[in-house]
């Protein structure tokens, strides 16, 4: 136990430490009053047009998932919810939401986005809370017809022992949903994709990095070890200069790993397929804002297009089990 409290502090400390930083900057954590932002050099959280075309559409999803398959008005736990602002849409879309992580940084942000939050019509309800999973019984209300984590099950260092929890809490016909990587399935032949898309980019001014691909023109050897790079870049969700992820256990677990342990447990009622490569490309683009948001319009339909269609690769999906 002492060994898993000193694992967890130092996740919560990594996240505090991100968050406060993206604070320093500017950062709103609010999909609804989120602005420009260039501290972001190649996020998608660089310009409020991004997000929508991605976080946006993720939202978008969940509704629909939920609306269809569980209902309305429902009683939500959201697991490793950061600084809340998916809590904060699934609380504005009617849901009864408990949302809890273990950054008190983050938590203390989210609280401030609820204190500030203007949009009430339909809202349900929102409670945020500092705490491990792993200490669930320390809620006051442990029913809950719904558990949600949006990238926040690939943190975790025994996937098998959380889904197990999950299913003990959840009452018979209680959900699962899950938003999460799943990057082993990035391989070459989708990461060449993402390499065109930025030598195109790079080549006619609309790159943060121009000149970025000047010495590959000549040579197919260093556009294949760029090719790899771009794999290995969204393999671990970083570029190759950066040492870290973004905590200790990102990444703990795989799109594989996941799926195995929630398919074990829960009846599935849907999977889906959600983006590839745009949540790594999208603020990367540059030029005037009309250019950048027409190129962007034509990015994220592609990338749906071609995940749907298996011209390429997915990079996450959606699950949603019942007990």
């Amino acid at each position: 136990m002492e060994d898993l409290d000193k694992e967890l502090q130092a996740e919560a400390e990594a996240f505090d430490k991100r968050i406060s930083e993206r604070l320093t900057q500017g950062f709103i954590p609010d999909l609804r009053r989120v602005r420009k932002n260039e501290y972001f050099y190649k996020s998608f959280w660089r310009d409020p047009h991004f997000i929508n075309l991605y976080l946006g559409k993720q939202i978008e999803v969940f509704l629909e998932i939920l609306h269809k398959n569980c209902g309305t008005e429902l009683r939500i736990l959201d697991i490793g919810c950061g600084a809340g602002y998916m809590s904060l849409e699934l609380a504005r879309n009617g849901y009864h939401v408990t949302a809890v992580d273990i950054s008190e940084e983050s938590i203390y942000i989210a609280n401030k986005m609820l204190e500030e939050n203007q949009y009430n019509d339909k809202f349900g309800s929102l409670e945020y809370k500092v705490m491990a999973f792993e200490d669930y019984d320390q809620l006051d209300d442990k029913e809950f017809d719904v558990i949600h984590f949006s990238v926040a099950l690939h943190h975790m260092t025994d996937v098998e022992g959380v889904v197990q929890i999950c299913y003990d809490m959840l009452p018979n016909g209680g959900h699962i949903f899950v938003h999460e990587p799943c990057h082993e399935r990035f391989v070459n032949k989708d990461a060449a994709q993402v390499v065109l898309i930025r030598g195109i980019l790079a080549l006619t001014g609309h790159w943060y990095e121009p000149n970025a691909f000047d010495d590959m023109l000549q040579s197919e050897t260093k556009l294949n070890i760029e090719v790899n790079d771009t794999r290995v870049e969204y393999l671990l969700e970083r570029d190759k200069n950066e040492p870290d992820g973004q905590s200790p256990n990102d990444l703990e677990a795989s799109g594989i790993e996941m799926l195995e342990a929630l398919r074990k447990k829960f009846s599935e009622i849907e999977y889906r397929k959600s983006t590839s490569f745009i949540y790594r490309l999208l603020g990367g683009i540059r030029g005037d804002e009309e250019t950048i948001h027409k190129l962007a319009d034509l990015l994220a339909i592609y990338d749906r297009m071609a995940v749907n269609n298996g011209y390429i690769n997915e990079n996450f999906f959606y699950f949603l089990g019942k007990k």
